[in-house]
């Protein structure tokens, strides 16, 4: 890790550097103030609610350079940027720090505004114009700079094999695939690739990804197949017969085995699923697996956290649907071919649970409904609920729960702030 921001671990992880501060990060979306964890190879950002007992989980800007090179990489690894506002904060007064900085973000004054001003790491301002000059000077060298975040070289890779199959760089550039390329994933669709090898014809469609060999980048077609072959041992592991049931219901085999792909031929524990395009057997280090606290608005338990670790799929209730705000229930499961979580059909009660989920249900939104309640929703009557409280528990809304017998789903819809406070009946109202 760079100098300037570094995550502590390992021995004296409990002796923190004096000289650094802990990085902190305004979600614009949640609207508070956590600590920053990392960054996964996606681009997502990791976060937590800053304690005492895991403070050695976050990462830490140096005092004398916040604005290093390692924060422009890192600024630029992140997913939409512009959603997220960053700070430094020194421990020995952190706890106040945070209220304050909340404080601020909660109730905005002038004197919180010169606050977060002040200790805000920022990107903006000086980090731009060094790239400007950078580019300026690179420029003016006459060189095409590789970008930092590409794990690969366009100018190393080799097309003489890629011209062969009708591939070129202005194909691949032109369907957006070479961009994916460049940082080191595969594409996310396949070519009709066509060739006369030794006055042979070849023909089928390829998904592609890079690899680097020696000094040159090859291109690496993987053609789709008929179905997978499950019978071959994958790198020294022989699949059993529940291995083939799982990678042929859901993509994903469930568990963690040792194979050895990695390293020179070391064993490696991984988790092994189904390309979703060509149905060839691919794997991904189980020590790369980046854990989140919560699914859709669910904080995980431990054991849950376990399992999905383990590369077994786990079913997650009452998850809300961030843009309809509908309750639902699904598995959710490692996918060594996407290199992320996603929702899979594992028959774990899926089926039932969103039955639970549909009709009136007992509780909405933590709000325990009354049979009173139960009672108007079965009528068809539109019920106030008051003071409901948000996913990140710091601010209280209110707002007309209905339910629509034809669908079995409930509609919600929120008052305006003032109206709420008002509580006034026949308010106008806005979807959540």
């Amino acid at each position: 890790m760079d100098q300037q921001i570094e995550k502590t671990t390992g021995e004296g992880a409990d002796k923190l550097e004096p000289q650094s501060d802990i990085l902190l990060v305004l979600d614009k979306k949640k609207n508070k103030i956590e600590g920053v964890k990392g960054v996964d190879e996606e681009g997502n950002l990791h976060t937590a609610e800053v304690k005492k007992s895991n403070l050695t989980d976050f990462m830490r800007v140096d005092k004398g350079d916040a604005i290093s090179n390692f924060f422009s990489n890192f600024w630029r690894r992140i997913n939409d940027p512009i959603s997220f506002r960053f700070f430094k904060a020194p421990e020995i007064s952190l706890d106040e720090i945070l209220k304050k900085l909340q404080n601020a973000i909660d109730n905005p004054t002038p004197e919180g505004n010169k606050l977060l001003d002040a200790l805000e790491v920022k990107y903006n301002n000086k980090l731009k114009q060094e790239e400007k000059m950078e580019a300026k000077q690179e420029t003016n060298n006459g060189e095409n700079a590789v970008k930092q975040e590409y794990k690969y070289d366009v100018n190393k890779i080799d097309w003489n094999v890629a011209r062969e199959f009708g591939l070129n760089q202005e194909i691949l550039e032109k369907t957006g695939q070479l961009d994916k390329l460049l940082k080191g994933y595969k594409t996310d669709r396949v070519f009709t690739l066509a060739a006369n090898i030794d006055g042979a014809p070849l023909k089928g469609d390829a998904r592609l990804a890079l690899r680097q060999v020696d000094d040159k980048v090859q291109i690496m077609m993987s053609f789709v197949r008929y179905k997978p072959d499950l019978e071959s041992p994958f790198f020294g592991h022989k699949f059993t017969e529940e291995d083939k049931q799982n990678l042929l219901k859901t993509g994903n085999m469930g568990r963690v085995v040792e194979i050895t792909n990695y390293d020179g031929g070391e064993p490696t524990s991984a988790l092994i699923s189904l390309d979703r395009f060509t149905k060839e057997p691919v794997s991904y280090p189980q020590e790369w697996i980046k854990l989140r606290d919560e699914f859709g608005g669910v904080k995980l338990s431990d054991v849950q956290k376990k399992e999905l670790f383990e590369g077994k799929p786990v079913l997650i209730e009452g998850m809300k649907n961030a843009s309809s705000g509908e309750l639902f229930s699904k598995a959710i499961q490692f996918s060594a071919d996407e290199r992320k979580f996603v929702f899979v059909d594992d028959g774990l009660g899926q089926k039932q649970a969103q039955q639970e989920v549909r009709g009136i249900p007992d509780q909405f939104r933590g709000r325990k409904l009354t049979d009173k309640d139960k009672a108007l929703l079965e009528k068809g009557k539109t019920v106030f609920l008051k003071d409901l409280l948000t996913n990140d528990k710091t601010r209280l809304y209110s707002g007309n729960l209905s339910y629509d017998k034809e669908t079995g789903k409930l509609d919600f819809s929120v008052e305006r702030p003032k109206q709420a406070q008002d509580n006034k009946q026949g308010a106008k109202t806005q979807k959540l």
